[in-house]
């Protein structure tokens, strides 16, 4: 008995192991969708309303001052949200340093 495995049979057995594949990832996408589906058949989480914008309170910095800085940027930009006010110093030196540590890491060593 002739028992040779041939080029046909693994192209067979590659179309079957493929098919296989194919079923179980089917059945994985089933399982997901109805899990989806379930989760989605929940309670709906109840709609909160943003709340009103608080007034910016920054220490050391006087609210008249707020104010006109505001009133500047929407008189150069139009209107815009000042999102943060701080010292230039301030986080200046980490950062700073980052970047230099960063840009010496790229130089070029010298040969051993």
């Amino acid at each position: 008995m002739n028992t040779s495995y041939t080029t046909m049979n693994a192209i067979s057995d590659i179309f079957v192991i493929y098919g296989i594949v194919i079923v179980v990832s089917m059945l994985v996408a089933v399982v997901i969708r109805g899990i989806v589906w379930a989760l989605s058949r929940q309670a709906p989480e109840p709609v909160v309303k943003p709340a009103a914008p608080q007034p910016v309170v920054v220490a050391g910095i006087p609210p008249e001052h707020l104010a006109v800085i505001s009133a500047a940027v929407a008189a150069m930009f139009g209107v815009h949200r000042i999102v943060r006010i701080e010292t230039s110093a301030r986080g200046y030196s980490w950062t700073a340093e980052a970047r230099s540590v960063h840009h010496t890491s790229h130089a070029p060593r010298a040969a051993h």
